[in-house]
């Protein structure tokens, strides 16, 4: 990680200074003066075409459009959005002063992109997302405000570059996503938001740890937990301690791990719905269920991962295709663990089907990585056939044919 990043890790770690009131260093004025889009916003807008305007409406941030859609929907609006020029450009080119109704808009933008990621996968996703945050990044450029609306336009920005990290790491776009997820602890920064920066941080804590290096994510995630610790909302403080759950189990600490889980549980249960940022929406007992089982069946104890897993994937709906294929994928780890070959299978199996129409790179990757656990088995007629469906689809999808 560049020697800057972690300069500014470390100042977060700190907490983050209170916004300026004398119009010096957070000053939207200072913030926003011909400010150069950051350098992974540049490299993924330049690969998206100018498209033609068609006008539409977006609903006011507090609203909640999505929050009924199915998975076709959500696809359809996806594809409307990407040849759909997005307001931040047509409000720039009219050089007008940026007002309260146009940043809802903006805030409203992010919330709707949020749960268009709850159905479609980041192989469909990512480029959207990065247009809209390089949309966004043009406004600070190209448009004035008061200093409160560059505050909110920085934070959204922020929100948007968890989101464009995310999306870009569940296409396998992994270096696309640090970027994302660095240029947007800066953009909390400049807005003066501790619980964003520290979402932000605690998703590269995240990363790390997925590719296999727990010791920088467990630094990272409870540097994330200490810059926010004294401002971030009960639900907040639940997701924070997720990420360092996941990072000790990671790097093997059963004893680290289950303090974490157990203080995701009790902020969890302080929560407050109505004072929480929209972003955390997703943490629900489900989701804190599996993480807890995930952790389990990192540590190899699958005794308690399996009624975890269990439970929740019967509560999963398969609509939501790619945490299903993630549920399932673990819980056919655990299966594996504990020797119980004809129900790993029979997940796996599941696992392939849902990941033909997931979209996304971290459930493929869980495939692979089933399949070559399941190599041991061979000679199992039900691991054969398991494999057969896996090359059956790798030819419509033009996947891998061999385990990795």
């Amino acid at each position: 990680m560049p020697h800057d990043d972690l300069l500014l890790i470390a100042q977060i770690r700190k907490g983050l200074p209170p916004p300026a009131q004398d119009g010096s260093a957070h000053s939207a004025t200072a913030i926003s003066s011909r400010r150069p889009q950051p350098e992974s916003v540049r490299a993924e807008h330049a690969r998206v075409p100018a498209l033609p305007v068609r006008t539409g409406s977006v609903a006011p941030a507090g609203s909640d459009p999505m929050a009924d859609i199915d998975a076709d929907t959500a696809l359809r609006r996806a594809h409307e959005w990407l040849v759909t020029e997005p307001p931040q450009v047509v409000e720039t080119r009219t050089g007008r002063r940026i007002g309260e109704a146009f940043t809802r808009t903006v805030e409203g933008r992010v919330a709707q992109l949020r749960r268009l990621d709850d159905f479609v996968g980041g192989r469909d996703l990512h480029e959207l997302v990065a247009r809209e945050l390089a949309a966004t990044t043009a406004v600070l450029d190209d448009a004035t405000y008061d200093e409160h609306l560059g505050r909110r336009l920085q934070s959204a920005i922020a929100e948007l570059c968890q989101l464009a990290g995310w999306v870009a790491m569940d296409a396998g776009h992994t270096q696309a996503a640090r970027r994302f997820y660095l240029d947007g602890v800066k953009a909390a920064h400049a807005a003066g938001n501790s619980p964003v920066a520290a979402n932000l941080i605690s998703t590269l804590s995240y990363q790390f740890a997925n590719q296999h290096d727990p010791r920088t994510a467990v630094l990272l995630a409870r540097t994330a937990l200490h810059g926010a610790e004294n401002s971030a909302t009960p639900a907040t403080l639940a997701l924070l301690y997720e990420r360092i759950a996941w990072a000790h189990a990671k790097a093997g600490d059963r004893s680290a791990t289950e303090k974490a889980l157990a203080a995701v549980e009790r902020h969890y249960d302080q929560r407050r719905p109505d004072d929480e940022p929209t972003w955390v929406y997703w943490l629900d007992d489900n989701e804190i269920q599996v993480m807890a089982g995930r952790c389990y069946v990192e540590l190899g104890l699958p005794q308690r991962a399996e009624p975890l897993l269990v439970d929740a994937v019967a509560r999963c709906d398969e609509d939501h295709a790619r945490e299903a294929a993630l549920y399932r994928s673990w819980l056919a780890e655990a299966y594996l663990q504990t020797g119980d070959l004809h129900r790993a299978v029979e997940e796996a199996t599941h696992v392939v089907r849902l990941d033909a129409r997931a979209g996304s790179a971290r459930t493929s990757d869980r495939v692979q990585h089933l399949r070559a656990r399941l190599a041991a088995f061979r000679a199992d007629p039900a691991v054969r056939a398991f494999e057969d469906l896996y090359e059956s689809e790798a030819d419509l999808l033009g996947l891998p044919r061999r385990p990795s």
